[in-house]
């Protein structure tokens, strides 16, 4: 340390070079910094995706969901493992242990998918990684009031999706409402029957005119010359014009396909409709590769959009865009630095009225800032929401350092008749140790937040690490910096006897009328800390704060089985609703069979409350639509999204289904919980084909065989691609049965067996309606059922409470077991971890203070300041109804290192007062009154580096309820560290005097008896 200020104060150049480096290398790697929303953090969740067309939640567990859990419940380190069966598509849910490097984790999936044998008609699995990397970054709509969906989606096929593959860090590109054009052959049963044709002739008739293949080699002209085969069509109407040979009343006839069937160009069928605003819109999702520059994607993104010259009539919408959300968090940084500093100039210059003395102390904070910037580009770090809130946090405490080293230096120099550098050395010097030991006290403060386990520690991580870091270069710039420009800028100033100021006397008055009424004070203080935790029941208590939203998801769940058209008739309703509000920015629908998605938009100027009476609007509106509708309403982001989640547990499928609508009956009129709902699926009509095998086997044709063709006729067969209008289009063949009774169509249809004759299909099957169930889940090979419901509140705590009282008085079936997960987990093992490395930060400060001190009644004097400051960031949260969450737990474990360092300042100064021969109570009185200014000047460049943050609407991961904490807890805790630690350390002496005398007593007594044995003796 000592060696650090003699180094700078010899070595200006060296300095002035190395701070300009800094300067210079923070603007760099400010500029070059990959911005993002949040941390690229691992989550430990993978989704297996495999779509299974036609097959029912049964069929689609038997043929998948079971071997996917046998195959991939082998994995390492996994923890959970769900399976959700629905009609068309099985998904597998694996959660692994936070230890699980998760690209490891991929490629395990990847390779134990691949070893199943899918069955047939399931299409490729698709694997997700979970985490803010599989969240899109930049969002848009392409739409045209004259073009069709298929036109639109041609377009951004060949124009858009190519532009934006070849930006350097773009993902996946995802369109919603994606539709292309097919030639369609649909067979008319009754012309069929009319006619004697089958199925399965006018297939075949198709393959036989559209073909292409080698037809061998011959020589001609000593030449061998490949043969090529082929015959195409190349129309509509070519296809219409295929002949059909039948056996008719009059014999062998040639019947055109159009006679049988309507042939047409145009969009497949809608399997979902897509719009944005009331207006038919295809919606394009794009999303950024893990560790990419949110933000120059983005703006590359949006740039290569604006080069296009779009058709006529086509309007490009840009919706969500996540580098808009990374640039407010920079500029809010900003502001916060620029605001912090503003505040530090003030205190700093209220208190030593000194302009050189001021401008000394505040160049910590750039300094500081910028080298904490380069470590972080070293690191790989980006600018995201953590990493930002780590320095605006930091700006507060940055200066404190610089603070004490320029305040002692300007107090001795106005002191001292005799200034020049040895006086600087020895004022810098004479706080070096106590600025050292508080900076570490602090950085072992933010050590264990880096290490928090869960999901939430990953986030919080580099808020802890910028801190740290930041901290780490206050010290330097302080030990450094300060002591050269203090000795440029200082040493001229007037000579001025310092009086003792009001303040000063005033303090000196209390703290000698304490330490002779300790035991008064103690007790006070002991009536105060107990006071204090009475709030805590009083304070709602939740995970993360619930924030302004600026975008809303809405949904609607329909029966099981509604149509697409039904279902568009409804959201078309849900439109004209959402039109009617004034906060709206941008609503984008989407309809997909029995649930209607609406993704809103609100305008960037809405406030909390406008927020709010939206939510109250919309909900009531529009559950009002449809009984059968199950409407939810939640905001869009990490923060702000409150979830109930019970997850209920037993072997009997029949008891769980009772448990669960015994549960959502129960706590569903709960106040401040919405949405409540399970996973119990509802039961749907589908039709069973049942094969009768010994009337197939006189027929001659197999069950695999009826059934093969019974899903031709209804799922289409793709019979092959042709060319049309320049562009190569699929072919798709299938049955009419819009009109009359659809089951009797297709029983009346005709195969072929394998002798060449033709069998009905109504002699061998049947079709019969038969209920089943929409959706099948299952947890680690047991079914299970999960409730869900959102919570509106800011006190998730109460809210919880209220449904275990509730839970407890409910008689669940024999054998039904349920845990809480979701929002109630995370925020009990949230507190857990976060308590946790509170009492390792008392730890880690305990020993540096011990290591410092050289003795343990300072550092245990010092440690009883700390459970004040949760008696003033208690009362900060009552009085502003703020929530205790994890931010205001942040708030407290920065305090327990910024009190700390206040106390080290003061005791600091206490001891060296006791090495030159001061009477504790004198050496007390003096620290105090000499070290008040610092502390008071440390405190309230925190206090007025954090206010704009406690004042601000705005929020976050690190939102106001931090601020807050801080800023109260700082107020008592410090004015009450003046006063208790004095208290406490002087009775401990008293104390240890004591001891001391009764030991010395005991020693003559025994050195006398020792004597007189002697005497006796000789």
């Amino acid at each position: 340390m000592q060696s650090w200020i003699k180094f700078s104060l010899k070595n200006a150049g060296v300095i002035f070079i190395a701070m300009l480096m800094v300067i210079a290398g923070g603007i760099y790697s400010v500029k070059t910094m990959k911005m993002e929303s949040m941390p690229n953090v691992d989550i430990p969740y993978i989704i297996v995706q495999v779509p299974y067309v036609g097959a029912t939640p049964e069929q689609g567990l038997e043929d998948i969901g079971k071997p996917l859990e046998t195959t991939l419940s082998g994995i390492k380190k996994l923890d959970n493992l769900y399976i959700e069966a629905h009609s068309n598509v099985v998904v597998g849910i694996l959660e692994f242990e936070m230890s699980k490097d998760m690209d490891e984790a991929e490629k395990d999936v990847t390779t134990a998918v691949a070893s199943i044998k899918l069955p047939e008609g399931a299409e490729k699995p698709q694997i997700l990684k979970d985490g803010p990397s599989a969240m899109p970054v930049f969002q848009f709509a392409l739409s045209s009031e004259t073009a069709s969906q298929s036109d639109l989606t041609q377009y951004i096929n060949e124009h858009i999706k190519p532009a934006l593959a070849r930006i350097d860090g773009a993902g996946a590109i995802d369109i919603n409402g994606e539709t292309e054009k097919e030639v369609a052959i649909k067979l008319d049963p009754k012309k069929m029957k009319k006619f004697g044709i089958s199925y399965e002739t006018v297939k075949q008739t198709f393959l036989a005119h559209q073909f292409s293949f080698p037809a061998g080699q011959v020589n001609v002209d000593d030449k061998t010359l490949n043969v090529q085969a082929d015959f195409k069509l190349g129309s509509v109407q070519d296809v219409e014009n295929i002949q059909i040979l039948t056996q008719g009343p009059a014999g062998v006839m040639n019947v055109k396909l159009s006679e049988i069937a309507d042939v047409s160009y145009s969009n497949k069928k809608e399997q979902v409709y897509t719009r944005l605003n009331e207006k038919p819109a295809v919606l394009v999702e794009m999303k950024a590769q893990p560790g990419s520059n949110t933000v120059e994607v983005v703006s590359q993104a949006k740039e290569e959009l604006d080069k296009l010259e779009l058709p006529a009539g086509y309007t490009l919408t840009k919706l969500f865009d996540t580098s808009k959300e990374v640039k407010t968090s920079v500029d809010g940084m900003l502001r916060e630095v620029l605001l912090g500093t503003l505040f530090a100039v003030i205190v700093t210059f209220l208190f030593l009225r000194n302009v050189r003395a001021t401008i000394v102390a505040v160049l910590s904070i750039p300094l500081s800032i910028l080298a904490s910037m380069v470590t972080m580009k070293y690191l790989d770090y980006s600018l995201n929401m953590m990493t930002l809130a780590g320095i605006a946090v930091a700006v507060g405490r940055v200066i404190d350092d610089s603070i004490v080293v320029i305040e002692n230096v300007y107090r001795r120099t106005l002191t001292s008749p005799k200034r020049d550098e040895r006086m600087v050395l020895t004022a810098a010097k004479e706080v070096g140790g106590a600025i050292t030991s508080s900076t570490l006290t602090t950085i072992a403060v933010f050590g264990p937040l880096s290490f928090v386990p869960g999901i939430i520690g990953r986030f919080f991580a580099p808020f802890g690490i910028t801190v740290i870091v930041a901290l780490a270069f206050s010290l330097i710039v302080s030990l450094t910096v300060v002591p050269l420009l203090a000795k440029m800028f200082l040493l001229r100033i007037k000579h001025k006897e310092v009086k003792e100021t009001w303040f000063q006397k005033a303090y000196k008055n209390i703290l000698s009328w304490v330490l002779t009424r300790r035991a008064l004070t103690m007790v006070l203080a002991a009536v105060m800390f107990a006071g204090s935790l009475a709030l805590v029941p009083m304070i709602p208590k939740n995970f993360l704060p619930q924030e302004k939203a600026v975008s809303y998801r809405l949904t609607g769940e329909l029966p099981e089985g509604t149509s697409l058209t039904k279902a568009n008739k409804l959201a078309l309703k849900v439109e004209q609703i959402l039109a009617e509000e004034k906060q709206i920015k941008n609503t984008q629908t989407i309809v997909n069979g029995d649930i209607i998605r609406f993704s809103i938009d609100l305008k960037d100027d809405v406030t909390k409350e406008q927020t709010i009476e939206f939510e109250k609007s919309v909900r009531s509106q529009v559950e009002k639509l449809d009984d059968g509708m199950q409407v939810a309403l939640s905001p869009v982001g990490i923060v702000g999204t409150s979830g109930l989640a019970l997850i209920v547990e037993g072997s009997n499928a029949e008891n769980l289904e009772t448990a669960g609508k015994l549960i959502v009956e129960k706590i569903k009129d709960i106040d401040g919980l919405e949405n409540v709902e399970s996973n119990l699926s509802g039961v749907k009509e589908q039709l069973q084909l049942s094969i009768d095998d010994q009337k197939a086997a006189d027929k001659g044709v197999s069950p695999i065989m009826v059934a093969g063709f019974v899903r031709e006729l209804i799922a289409g067969d793709h019979v092959g691609d042709m060319q049309v209008e320049g562009k190569t289009t699929s072919v798709n063949l299938v049955l009419n049965s819009g009109s009359g009774d659809s089951i009797k169509d297709i029983l009346s249809q005709k195969m072929t067996n394998p002798m060449g004759q033709q069998v009905v299909l109504s002699d061998v099957a049947t079709l019969s309606k038969q209920p089943s169930p929409s959706a099948l889940y299952r947890l680690n090979q047991e079914q299970y059922v999960q409730v869900t419901g959102r919570i509106t509140t800011d006190n998730t705590s109460g809210v919880q409470a209220e449904v275990d009282k509730r839970l407890k008085a409910l008689d669940l079936p024999d054998g039904v077991t349920y845990h809480s997960e979701g929002q109630a987990q995370a925020m009990n093992e949230g507190f857990t971890n976060m308590m946790i490395s509170m009492a390792v930060a008392v730890v880690l400060v305990f020993i540096v203070m011990l290591v410092a001190f050289g003795n343990m009644v300072m550092p245990v004097a010092i440690l009883t300041s700390l459970p004040f400051l949760f008696s003033g960031g208690l009362l900060g949260l009552y009085l502003t109804d703020q929530a205790l969450g994890m931010p205001a737990l942040v708030g407290f474990l920065m305090l327990i290192g910024i009190v700390v360092t206040n106390a080290i300042v003061l005791m600091e100064r206490v001891k060296q007062n006791e090495k030159k021969g001061m009477e504790i109570k004198a050496a007390l009185l003096e620290a105090g009154k000499t070290r008040l200014r610092p502390i008071l000047m440390t405190a309230l460049a925190t206090i007025g580096a954090l206010l704009p943050l406690a004042l601000s609407s705005d929020g976050g991961l690190i939102s106001r309820s931090l601020a807050i904490v801080v800023i109260s807890g700082l107020l008592t805790s410090t004015l009450l560290t003046l006063v208790i630690v004095p208290t406490t350390y002087h009775i401990m002496r008293s104390i240890q005097g004591r001891f001391s005398s009764k030991n010395k007593a005991a020693g003559s007594a025994a050195a006398r008896n020792v004597a007189n044995m002697t005497g006796v003796l000789k």
